[in-house]
């Protein structure tokens, strides 16, 4: 029987990277590891009746999991502050989003893999006059709308309004019901969402094309720029 020489047969090169390769695949799992901050909002992100986070934001990550081989992890916070984390560098992206300039200060828009729409809701026997600019004509009119999302931005801007956020779309909804705003900006799959439970229609205009994605965070990229080369590259099959 021969006594095996460990030191002969293992050059000290060889277990110095035997030792590191476990550190080195760990760092690459983690790597391919997402961070993704979003909010409930519905119905793009929502809990089912088995308190299951689901949606059509939900749908399309869940898509581009598939079609990669990157994990996303999702923390759900108010919607503002889901956009507040990523600019502090806290997580790696926010989503459902639309493009505007504040946002692409700190983040990149990487999509679009929702087609959608902003509309102006009103009262069935009223009408709505739109200017070249998607606007209500009234002046000095009351309008609901979603808080943080980036209507709420855009409307913000004009001050020939009265604007009222709620961080429900279905409780903006109720407030055009009960006549306590004269218009609601929103989505059509938000108006949907809410006429589900609700008999009332309400008559709408397009304001404007807003098709919407997922922000990744620019610190997140120039650490992981082929993980973004990754997701683009999944969008165009996970296109709703």
């Amino acid at each position: 029987m021969h006594n095996l020489n460990i030191k002969k047969i293992f050059k000290p090169h060889l277990l110095l990277i035997l030792l590191i390769m476990p550190l080195v695949v760990s760092a690459q799992e983690r790597s391919k590891e997402v961070k993704l901050a979003t909010s409930i909002l519905e119905p793009y992100q929502k809990y089912d009746v088995n308190e299951k986070l689901t949606g059509l934001g939900i749908e399309a990550i869940k898509c581009i999991e598939r079609n990669t081989q990157i994990h996303f992890s999702i923390d759900i916070f108010p919607w503002k502050r889901a956009q507040e984390l990523v600019k502090l560098q806290k997580y790696d992206g926010f989503f459902v989003g639309s493009k505007n300039a504040q946002r692409g200060l700190y983040a990149k828009f990487v999509g679009p893999f929702i087609t959608s729409y902003w509309d102006w809701y009103i009262k069935q026997g009223k009408e709505i006059d739109i200017t070249a600019q998607g606007l209500p004509e009234m002046k000095g009119a009351k309008i609901g709308v979603v808080l943080g999302t980036n209507m709420h931005q855009w409307i913000s801007k004009f001050k020939d309004f009265h604007v009222i956020p709620n961080e429900s779309s279905k409780h903006v909804f109720e407030l055009l019901e009960l006549g306590k705003v004269d218009y609601v900006l929103a989505t059509e799959p938000m108006y949907l969402n809410y006429k589900e439970n609700n008999k009332e229609p309400f008559n709408s205009v397009v304001a404007k094309s807003k098709p919407l994605g997922i922000y990744l965070g620019h610190h997140f990229i120039k650490r992981n720029p082929e993980l973004l080369k990754e997701i683009e590259n999944s969008i165009a099959a996970c296109a709703m």
